[in-house]
């Protein structure tokens, strides 16, 4: 995988317009330009500059603009191409080691589940 620049930009490696058109479309329906758009991001106007010229945000920039424009991360970097919207909708589990979690912490999980339970056995 390609790595970023000293600006935070990793090049493309199927360069396309969606990724342009879906920043465009967002800064267009806020009215704002590029520096706009940098301003509230932070981001500097050399970085949105490279990627209307095909290189894409790294993980670091993708959560800037997805701060800035108040969308999901993960659409960022589905657009972006960095993930596929498979990838992006595939649902993420983190197992803890069940050792290291305080008891009291197990049993208020526990007796959420519980009332959840009963609650939708109610419902029904």
């Amino acid at each position: 995988m390609p790595q970023a620049d000293a600006a935070g930009v990793v090049p493309a490696t199927a360069p396309d317009a969606e990724f342009v058109d879906y920043l465009e479309r967002h800064l267009a329906v806020r009215g704002w330009t590029v520096h706009d758009f940098c301003e509230h991001s932070g981001l500097k106007p050399s970085v949105v500059f490279r990627w209307r010229k095909g290189y894409r945000p790294d993980i670091g920039n993708a959560r800037i603009m997805a701060g800035a424009l108040g969308v999901p991360l993960l659409e960022v970097l589905v657009k972006a191409g960095r993930l596929t919207a498979e990838e992006a909708g595939a649902e993420v589990r983190v197992e803890p080691e069940l050792a290291g979690v305080p008891t009291s912490v197990l049993l208020r999980e526990i007796t959420a589940r519980v009332e959840r339970l009963e609650s939708a056995e109610t419902a029904l």
